[in-house]
């Protein structure tokens, strides 16, 4: 995306006020980052944006700090270097470590971004979580934060999946979660999960009503989750049509309305933000 493309939607969304910079690429690879969150801060608007840490170097390290970005979230999906490397194809996990490890110590005792690690919980990986945030802890991070896999409402993806999701609604699940926060008491470390849904709480997804998902072609979609691909589903695009326009339209109403009845949406069947968290 372009600065112009930015400034284009953000100037269209008069009452934004929280702005996220994720997708299916890295921020850190858009040579106009800088200037987008320059523009974004001049407005008021509390940003960030999620990394795989690769390119976060002494010299990029500097540059995001100085830069005012409200949080940022670093992708670690195993303490192991064996495992998240095979998780995170090309990723180095010691070039990982070691530009965590600057920005941290760069931003101080009192760090103006605020800095957490994210875990992607999945059957190969999810008995290690209690670990991660030890590790994090030595790295400099006290907060971490985790969720389940989720298939952008692509079958492919979601066949791919089934052998190794985490699973939704399992005692073991509860259990690990259970024993990663008593962990992160004992290290003083904020932790939270998100997206670990339970059925019985019922419906807990509120997107279609304060937030939506602009990708890097315009169009406005219901969600970063599984309502993320415009192929499947998208309700108009803010590069040619005025977004308000777009938010009241009777596509984007109707699936409101579907959304708050008895039966989800198609594309929001077994998304994990559909339910309510799971309680531990």
């Amino acid at each position: 995306m372009s600065l112009d493309e930015f400034k284009r939607i953000v100037n269209s969304l008069p009452a934004l006020r929280k702005l996220s910079l994720v997708g299916a690429g890295e921020p850190l690879m858009n040579p106009w980052l800088f200037d987008m969150i320059e523009y974004a801060k001049s407005k008021g608007i509390a940003i960030g944006f999620a990394t795989n840490g690769m390119l976060l170097t002494e010299e990029m390290a500097r540059r995001v700090i100085s830069s005012g970005i409200d949080w940022i979230n670093i992708s670690i999906d195993s303490p192991y270097k064996e495992k998240y490397e095979k998780i995170r194809k090309g990723a180095n996990f010691d070039t990982l470590l070691n530009n965590i490890r600057c920005f941290a110590a760069m931003q101080g005792p009192k760090p103006a971004t605020e800095l957490s690690v994210w875990f992607v919980m999945m059957k190969d990986n999810m008995e290690e979580l209690p670990e991660l945030i030890k590790l994090a802890k030595t790295l400099g991070v006290n907060k971490v934060s985790t969720q389940l896999e989720h298939s952008w409402s692509d079958e492919r993806i979601k066949t791919r999946l089934m052998d190794r999701c985490a699973g939704t609604f399992s005692e073991n699940v509860k259990n690990i979660l259970k024993k990663a926060r008593a962990e992160a008491e004992k290290l003083n470390t904020d932790f939270s999960y998100v997206n670990i849904p339970d059925e019985s709480r019922g419906r807990a997804c509120k997107w279609p009503w304060k937030s939506c998902y602009i990708t890097v072609e315009g169009f406005v979609t219901p969600c970063c989750l599984q309502g993320a691909n415009p192929k499947i589903i998208n309700f108009g695009n803010i590069f040619t049509d005025d977004f308000k326009v777009i938010w009241n339209n009777a596509a984007y109403s109707e699936f409101r309305k579907a959304l708050k009845s008895d039966k989800a949406p198609k594309i929001c069947a077994g998304c994990t933000a559909y339910f309510k968290n799971i309680q531990i």
